[in-house]
């Protein structure tokens, strides 16, 4: 198990083009979608499942490095700055609806509810709107 852990993880860090320190979060993400895919180990079961006792969801999945624009609180910016962030999809937050993203232009990680997700555009169409 620890070598195809290994595996995806270096082929989701070589799609991404992520900085080698994210390689935490992409395991996180990667264990995410592991125990929300069935398993034979489990009759055909998905481990989520078993560990949170309800039904299993699948619409707050996205697809790893995405761009997103993730919206600024109020707290965190002035009256003139921008209301959202360009961001990278890099996994999903401890609690239910959140996401965590890199931010490339800060070098840091931003967790985030509000956000837009661009379906098809990763780390390298950063700049592009």
């Amino acid at each position: 198990m620890n070598n195809t852990l290994i595996e995806r993880v270096r082929c989701m860090f070589y799609e991404a083009k992520l900085p080698k320190h994210f390689w935490g979060e992409t395991l996180y993400t990667m264990m995410h979608i592991i125990n929300l895919s069935l398993t034979i180990a489990l009759n055909s079961e998905v481990p989520n499942k078993f560990w949170i006792v309800k039904n299993v969801k699948y619409a707050h999945l996205r697809v790893f490095s995405w761009k997103a624009f993730v919206h600024v609180s109020k707290d965190e910016r002035s009256k003139l700055d921008a209301k959202t962030r360009q961001c990278i999809f890099i996994g999903y937050a401890e609690d239910e609806f959140g996401y965590k993203f890199y931010d490339p232009f800060e070098n840091k990680l931003v967790i985030g509810h509000d956000m837009k997700f661009i379906e098809d555009q990763t780390i390298e169409d950063i700049n592009k709107v």
